[in-house]
């Protein structure tokens, strides 16, 4: 730390040289200084102008996605609208499921939709002509 400190005063003492045409210059005139500045203030001038068209571009884009999140708020409302309807419905047909199944179970058939019932229309149906065909063949022999 004691060879620091020196070191550093020292280093300070030489000046970083500026050289103009290549030559090293140490002191400017007074035209040569207002020049450097006009230089550096139209520098800064071209940065300041950047940075406002930066700025403009940054409140514009802010201003579409401000307007982008008032659309996606308001669709994000419809859409939970949307499933709040949709549960309502999934639970109504449900339960009108249920009431056709408990319909279903207290629905009895007709005496006359018995299928035993069938059955037997079915064997008569062919059995009676096929009786009274043998007896009228017979009858006539």
């Amino acid at each position: 730390m004691k060879y620091l400190i020196p070191l550093l005063l020292i280093g300070s003492l030489f000046g970083q040289q500026i050289q103009k045409d290549g030559k090293d210059v140490t002191t400017f005139t007074y035209a040569e200084a207002l020049e450097m500045l006009k230089a550096r203030d139209a520098q800064w001038e071209s940065k300041l102008a950047k940075a406002d068209s930066l700025i403009h571009m940054y409140k514009y884009g802010e201003e579409m996605y401000d307007d982008t999140i008032i659309e996606l708020e308001e669709q994000i409302k419809l859409d939970s609208l949307l499933l709040v309807a949709k549960d309502t419905q999934i639970v109504s047909i449900k339960a009108q499921n249920e009431a056709y199944i408990k319909k279903a179970k207290l629905a009895k058939p007709s005496w006359y939709e018995n299928k035993w019932l069938y059955f037997t229309y079915g064997v008569a149906s062919i059995t009676i002509p096929t009786y009274f065909g043998i007896k009228i063949v017979d009858v006539s022999n």
